[in-house]
């Protein structure tokens, strides 16, 4: 019996016009009749996050930054800095190779050291605050994100290659990476809502598409790539679902948790 599902946003569960199926309100509300818990986890900030689901009422785990900030119902579950000497470690190198496509995301807030995410932010419902110095403001780093194109990605990563072993640095997504402290991926974000609800392995069920999702996959019996998703995801999962402009996550909800509700899925 399945107790928590957890579905990434971009390319997983948002279509390709950044948009959540009508159809998804009717869905949270049959798995909370059923006590089954939803959480959104993502790369997004909290902020972001929230203003995806602006038109869905019904109650939603919110694991933003990787799962490295955990809140539902206002309520903070689990917090994931990066701390202030490792942020003053790697700072030279990102703001050398990509200071003005780089936000800083925080509890409070999105910041960068430069204009241009002020504006590239607006088109996300993102208000990203520009300070002169990420160093000298009172909240501290969750995540670190920079987007841009494909060679400024490539020399950025290659340039922050040999800080692997102290940082996790993901793609995710075509143009774009984060950076979170050492360990903070989406399974561990998946293994804390386990702990906290007393939910088994073989009662998780996870979506995902990019390469941020891929550890995530580790974590759930029921793990799903999305049919659009990056090979390696595709390889991790045990399931796959159809696209995210077939409504792959509710299709497969509909289908195996709640049409089905006790045994749709066979252990292997």
């Amino acid at each position: 019996m399945i107790k928590l599902i957890a579905s990434d946003m971009d390319g997983t569960l948002l279509d390709s016009n950044k948009n959540i199926n009508p159809e998804f309100n009717k869905i949270l509300n049959t798995l909370k009749e059923k006590g089954i818990i939803f959480a959104a986890i993502s790369g997004r900030d909290l902020a972001s996050l929230k203003y995806a689901f602006k038109d869905v009422k019904e109650d939603i785990v919110f694991a933003s930054n990787n799962g490295n900030f955990i809140v539902y119902k206002g309520k903070v579950l689990f917090e994931n800095y990066i701390e202030k000497e490792e942020l003053n470690c790697i700072l030279p190198t990102i703001r050398k190779n990509a200071k003005h496509f780089t936000i800083y995301c925080t509890k409070d807030g999105v910041y960068a050291e430069s204009l241009f995410p002020f504006i590239a932010g607006l088109k996300f419902g993102l208000k990203v605050k520009v300070v002169k110095d990420i160093t000298k403001i009172n909240s501290k780093v969750i995540k670190i994100s920079t987007f841009g194109k494909q060679k400024m990605i490539d020399r950025s990563l290659n340039a922050l290659n040999h800080f692997k072993d102290r940082f996790m640095i993901t793609p995710s997504g075509s143009t774009c990476f984060d950076i979170c402290k050492v360990g903070g991926h989406k399974g561990q974000g998946i293994k804390i809502l386990q702990d906290l609800y007393n939910v088994k392995f073989e009662e998780t069920m996870v979506f995902g598409d990019h390469m941020n999702d891929l550890e995530m996959m580790d974590y759930a019996y029921f793990s799903h790539a999305m049919e659009n998703a990056e090979k390696e995801v595709k390889s991790r999962a045990r399931f796959i679902a159809k696209t995210n402009d077939e409504n792959g996550v509710i299709e497969a909800i509909k289908k195996h948790v709640i049409e089905n509700y006790d045994n749709s899925y066979s252990y292997n």
